[in-house]
């Protein structure tokens, strides 16, 4: 018998560092107003505003703090840049931020407006 042969059918002793991050319904919905928005596709306003909420309502009710939430926004705005290179990078890269930086002025106006400060 070869040595191959001998070794056992063990799995690695280190896990993996990070899971695959899954997104939840309410980040999948503000990933898709980040796309549109990427992508040049006019979407109502009100849809990013009820995206923004929703996801900043349930990051707060798992206990994530502030800048946890902030930077779970970024992370989301991240992707269509990934996957959505395009032509028009310049154009679509300025109209992605401005679309980030209201998502986050909402989220941190609805993460702290039950605070009352």
């Amino acid at each position: 018998m070869s040595i191959a042969l001998q070794i056992p059918n063990v799995a690695p002793a280190h896990p993996q560092a990070h899971p695959p991050y899954k997104l939840s319904e309410n980040e999948l919905r503000l990933r898709s107003q980040f796309v549109a928005t990427f992508t040049h596709a006019p979407q109502p306003a009100w849809e990013l505003q009820i995206a923004v909420l929703d996801l900043t309502d349930e990051l707060k009710s798992r206990g994530e703090l502030a800048e946890g939430v902030v930077k779970r926004i970024k992370y989301i705005a991240a992707i269509p840049i990934s996957f959505h290179y395009r032509a028009g990078y310049r154009s679509a890269h300025s109209r992605l931020a401005d679309t980030v930086n209201k998502a986050i002025s909402l989220s941190i106006a609805r993460y702290f407006a039950d605070e009352g400060g």
